[in-house]
């Protein structure tokens, strides 16, 4: 059996982490002894790993400021410190902190790959390395550097020196059986009124904080009659909380937190809504659009690729205006709405068609033989 060694930093309930374990429990056990090494025990999905897959971890809690401490070391000597035992193929699956672990790998006959999920431009790509020039000895070191999207992989290529062939790119798996199932659960009452929804960690980069100014406009300028819901947990939680109280929005936005299954209320919603500055190639929205769930999203890294240029959901400028513009168009316009539905639904088939499990089996026998 091939020897495969994961390495990621947590399993907190961010996208990476919830696609990582999702690919993890549909690998082929008859073929691969698979182990997870993460350097923080924390994170909510471990909780979803498959038996077989063996796990790893160093330090029980997160502590701030790790990766500052980190960059003390070079990657071979946090190669030595953390990984200790023999791999046919290791894999890095998050930027920064775990690439600079896995490209610490000084033995000749074990294969490393770096999976790439934002864009990274020059001015980013050095997170969680001492420098670019670092970033860019290391991301070199790889074997293999897999981008989630054509344009991550264009950005990457376009911020640093790169061997052109050293890239490869495998869009994120889905589990689209249990993505259905799931969304069939009743979890919500029958709707009265439009239906928002959005899922993510609330942190900066999501946005959040222009998508509530943006819903205090629709509400409080616009008069339109909707509810969003909010799944998801994170730093800025009680800051947006408070917004939420202070601009009189309680009857329009529900906090839901954390949810083992976001399907069942990305199913019973009239669209989603994805406010981010920046993404990779994003889970939830792919996972909307199979679920036949209508899309608005900002301009970020793998929409046009999801959602085929814009036809299959709106796509907006990556600035609040323009989102509130997009937003406003389409709930004042049913006729939209049950459009992007139809197109959800046609684009739904295409990405059920994708195997990108047999992608990583390609990837696995190109680095062994």
């Amino acid at each position: 059996m091939i020897k495969l060694l994961f390495v990621n930093t947590d399993l907190r309930g961010g996208g990476a982490e919830k696609v990582l374990v999702n690919l993890l429990n549909r690998l082929d056990f008859t073929k691969y002894e698979v182990t997870l090494f993460t350097v923080f025990k924390e994170g909510v999905n471990r909780e979803n790993l498959r038996p077989e897959v063996k796990q790893k971890w160093f330090f029980n809690n997160l502590f701030k400021g790790y990766s500052r401490i980190a960059l003390i070391f070079p990657p071979r000597i946090l190669f030595k410190f953390f990984i200790k035992e023999k791999y046919d193929i290791i894999i890095s699956y998050l930027e920064g902190f775990p690439s600079r672990i896995v490209s610490g790998c000084e033995d000749p006959n074990t294969k490393i790959v770096s999976w790439i999920h934002l864009e990274l431009y020059k001015n980013t790509v050095s997170y969680e390395f001492r420098n670019l020039k670092e970033a860019e000895k290391t991301y070199n070191k790889f074997d293999k550097i897999v981008c989630v999207a054509e344009s991550v992989k264009k950005c990457l290529q376009e911020s640093i020196n790169i061997r052109p062939n050293k890239f490869k790119v495998i869009y994120n798996s889905l589990d689209i059986e249990d993505i259905i199932h799931k969304s069939k659960e009743n979890v919500l009452p029958i709707k009265n009124k439009l239906r928002l929804c959005t899922v993510g960690r609330l942190n900066p980069q999501k946005g959040y904080d222009r998508l509530l100014r943006i819903v205090s406009r629709l509400k409080n300028e616009d008069n339109i009659d909707f509810e969003l819901l909010i799944l998801g947990t994170g730093p800025l939680e009680n800051e947006l909380k408070k917004y939420v109280k202070e601009n009189k929005l309680i009857d329009t936005v529900q906090f839901l937190g954390y949810n083992k299954n976001p399907y069942a209320y990305i199913k019973s919603s009239d669209l989603f809504v994805c406010s981010s500055y920046k993404e990779g190639y994003s889970t939830v929205v792919t996972e909307s659009i199979v679920l036949g769930t209508p899309v608005i999203s900002t301009n970020c890294s793998g929409m046009s690729e999801i959602l085929d240029e814009g036809r299959c959901g709106v796509i907006v400028n990556n600035d609040e205006e323009s989102l509130y513009l997009g937003l406003k168009n389409i709930l004042l316009n049913n006729q939209l709405i049950e459009h992007y539905k139809e197109k959800a639904i046609e684009r739904s088939l295409f990405l059920k068609e994708r195997n990108e499990l047999q992608n990583f089996d390609h990837l696995i026998s190109e680095l062994i033989n």
